[in-house]
């Protein structure tokens, strides 16, 4: 099929509602030929192509495209060739096209693109999904604020691993057709409605030859009521101003048009930089998917509690990372705190690939964001909230409990538990996510409106713990009595109330009475100082001498202790009223230990209801029930199967897998306008706290003198406070001024010193006024 040549000045025969595909032409030659190959390839047949040769200066490209045509079957679009008689520049060149389409809509193509299959279709869709669009833009790797992956950052090519066919199909497969609004149409790829042309009469002469002129047509349509959008799953490859810059140099009169656009337009700027910001628009969330389709998932994880020691905390984190980077689907970043547990630094090098980013070097609005922050454990200040908001474009939260929220009893007073309450309330409202491990610990949070439901999921977490390097060699606690064989029930976890360690003894006080049991019982935990059930637990030994001796109490025991109490225990008592897992009886039985539970809170969900072995809270029942466990080792072995065998459908890489669709979930979520003011609100409220401490660390230099002289209600007027510190700054009077007034002091008898204030805020109920409730 040859090309076919068009005098300016005719039409072609087009019908309105149809399309014809524009190719404005100068120089370039080499760029052409790879833009005309992608658009005969890919698009349909029934499709017009129009190359509008602006006299341009080779023959070679009306040559090239001849043989092109010829070589191509019937299934290739018809090209024509309009070339003008003399240059008229970028702006009457398409014009001049528009005309001789007229009356079809029209795609104005740059010659420094390439399309990939869909294009058009993509495109097309984009621009008749509503009659007020007058343009719909393609997304590209060089186009401002269309620019992908790098939002806002033009780049040369797509990424290297990709072809740009392949990059094209990731798009068109991901993207979520949002077809978000934008304030121009930008030029390197423009579907233009034939009514939005009719309506302002196309591109303005005074734009020629070129530059701006797409933004001043953008902007009369806007005037009109017109919209123009981004066709979400189009990707086009630009090369990036090279149709009119072939030696790459700035056009000289860019400047003279971008000023005429500002005295035409003041608040296009504005427009542009609220677009480029965007957070939580829909082009926010084109430009995320389009990104993750290019680069892959890219997932930062707060890993700032891996300190020290190892606690559940800590091994729970380094698990969910290991599970994400055997997937091999995501690309991890893990934030670590400056005390970095040898342990943790150990297992995050055994991930090759794993980025670590020091907490202390997080630089807010410097500090690249991915896709996705998620902090897999609660928080402990508003501060968190912003180092999360600094991160990730999405932020996940991890709500394991509400115990802390519903028990104002684990708390020194009102106000922290307050604080810790509206903390707990601000990071439900401010993430775009909130996971938790049960179904019941969701419900619970739903039960107060605390988060939405299609803002919420669960994902169990792995009970097959796969990371080795976490598993040390048992070793027998400090505390524990040598060579004493006699058997124990193990109660394993901090004393708060809700861990029910009371009932543990009352049990225990039970089988000794009643079935002559002769073991004891292990309570291995930490005290707290609030919410404790020390003193109920000391009342209640005290008027039974014999069992008191009987309890063995440690205080809290690292990982190797707790293997060593898991492989001695005649059984574990987990008698706990409140969990949002459970992954205690789920250890046990890796260590082949039997576990004793009641049907209570999240347990009834991730363990087998019937294999529940206590009545709560029914001490006499329960030792009934518990006594036939223990001495019959066939009983014991059934009950750590069922155990074992529920844990195993409970898997890390099934956990991957659900967290790395809630993260592609989030990605695409909808915007939130709760979640920036809950940002917000604990931004101000970080500065607040930096304020006020800036405001007492001043008041304690100035001291309780100096606050009787210069404070609210000093004896110095504001005068002589300006004298004194004028005489005090020069060098020639600061020595005679001070001597006179020591002399003064002492021919006094020296004055009464004011008593000392507080080193902080009086009204604060104690020192520590911080947000962190019961794990």
């Amino acid at each position: 099929m040859p090309v076919r040549d068009l005098t300016p000045g005719t039409r072609l025969d087009t019908q309105r509602n149809g399309v014809v595909v524009c190719i404005p032409l100068f120089g370039a030659h080499e760029l052409f030929v790879r833009c005309l190959a992608s658009v005969v390839e890919h698009t349909p047949a029934d499709v017009t192509v129009l190359v509008a040769d602006d006299a341009g200066p080779d023959p070679a490209s009306r040559a090239w495209a001849d043989e092109l045509l010829a070589a191509t079957k019937d299934s290739a679009p018809e090209v024509f060739w309009l070339r003008q008689p003399a240059n008229l520049g970028f702006v009457g060149n398409v014009n001049a096209a528009f005309d001789a389409c007229a009356p079809a809509d029209v795609v104005v193509l740059n010659s420094d693109c390439e399309v990939a299959d869909g294009w058009l279709e993509g495109l097309r869709a984009a621009a008749l999904s509503d009659s007020l669009i007058a343009t719909a833009t393609a997304l590209t790797n060089h186009g401002t604020i269309v620019s992908v992956p790098h939002r806002n950052h033009p780049t040369w090519h797509v990424p290297q691993e990709l072809t740009f066919d392949d990059a094209a199909a990731r798009v068109r497969a991901r993207s979520p057709k949002l077809r978000p609004r934008i304030p121009t149409a930008i030029g390197h790829c423009m579907y233009v409605r034939r009514a939005a042309i009719d309506l302002v009469d196309g591109l303005d002469d005074a734009f020629a030859p070129a530059y701006g002129e797409e933004v001043d047509f953008s902007q009369r349509c806007l005037m009109h009521g017109l919209q123009h959008v981004v066709a979400d799953d189009v990707l086009v490859l630009h090369k990036g101003g090279a149709s009119l810059n072939v030696d790459g140099a700035k056009n000289p009169i860019q400047e003279r048009h971008e000023r005429l656009l500002r005295s035409r337009y003041p608040y296009y700027e504005k427009l542009v930089a609220a677009i480029e910001q965007d957070s939580y628009g829909p082009i926010s969330r084109s430009l995320a998917a389009a990104r993750q389709a290019l680069l892959g998932r890219r997932i930062t994880i707060d890993g700032r509690c891996l300190t020290r020691f190892a606690t559940g905390t800590q091994v729970h984190t380094l698990e969910l990372i290991h599970a994400l980077w055997r997937t091999q689907d995501v690309r991890l970043r893990v934030v670590v705190p400056e005390d970095l547990g040898d342990y943790a630094s150990h297992t995050l090098g055994l991930m090759p690939g794993v980025e670590l980013l020091r907490a202390v070097d997080i630089d807010e609005g410097r500090t690249s964001r991915d896709d996705v922050v998620h902090r897999p454990y609660q928080l402990s200040s508003a501060n968190d909230l912003r180092v999360l908001k600094a991160l990730g474009e999405r932020v996940v939260i991890t709500q394991q409990d509400l115990i802390g929220y519903r028990n104002p009893s684990y708390f020194g007073s009102h106000r922290e538990h307050e604080a810790y309450c509206n903390l707990t309330r601000a990071a439900l409202a401010m993430a775009d996510l909130v996971l938790f491990f049960s179904e019941h610990a969701a419900s619970d949070c739903l039960a107060d409106h605390l988060v939405e439901p299609e803002r919420l999921s669960v994902v169990h977490i792995g009970t097959d713990h796969r990371l080795g390097s976490l598993q040390p060699t048992p070793a027998a606690p400090r505390g524990m009595p040598a060579g004493d064989d006699e058997p124990f029930l193990l109660c394993l976890g901090t004393d708060f109330r809700h861990k029910n360690r009371l009932f543990a003894i009352k049990l225990l006080h039970e089988l000794r009475e009643r079935h002559g049991w002769k073991g004891r019982l292990v309570l291995a935990g930490p005290r707290v100082f609030n919410g404790s059930s020390a003193g109920e637990e000391v009342a209640w030994l005290s008027t039974r001498p014999a069992l008191r001796d009987a309890v063995v109490e440690l205080p809290a025991v690292d990982e190797a202790e707790k293997a060593w109490l898991f492989e001695h225990a005649a059984a574990l008592v987990y008698p706990s009223t409140y969990e949002g897992f459970g992954l205690v009886p789920f250890e046990a039985a890796e260590h082949g230990t039997a576990c004793f539970w009641a049907p209570q809170a999240s347990l009834t969900e991730v363990l087998p209801a019937d294999a529940a072995v206590l009545v709560p809270w029914d001490a006499a029942a329960s030792a009934a029930a518990v006594i036939g466990v223990l001495r019959d080792e066939r009983a014991s072995a059934a009950l750590v199967e069922r155990v074992a065998t529920a844990g195993r459908a409970l898997t890390w890489d099934d956990a991957a897998v659900k967290l790395i669709d809630a993260y592609d979930r989030v990605v695409l979520s909808p915007a939130r306008l709760a979640g920036v003011t809950a940002a917000e609100n604990a931004r101000l409220e970080v500065e607040r706290d930096e304020w006020e401490l800036r405001y007492w660390d001043l008041r304690n230099q100035v001291g309780p003198t100096g606050m009787a002289l210069v404070g609210p209600d000093g004896h110095l007027p504001e005068t002589a406070q300006r004298a004194l510190a004028g005489l005090a700054r020069r060098r020639a009077t600061r020595k005679p001024l001070l001597s006179a007034l020591t002399a003064l002091h002492r021919v006094g008898g020296g004055t009464r010193t004011p008593v000392a204030e507080h080193s902080q805020d009086p009204e604060s109920d104690s020192a520590s006024n911080g947000a962190t409730g019961p794990s």
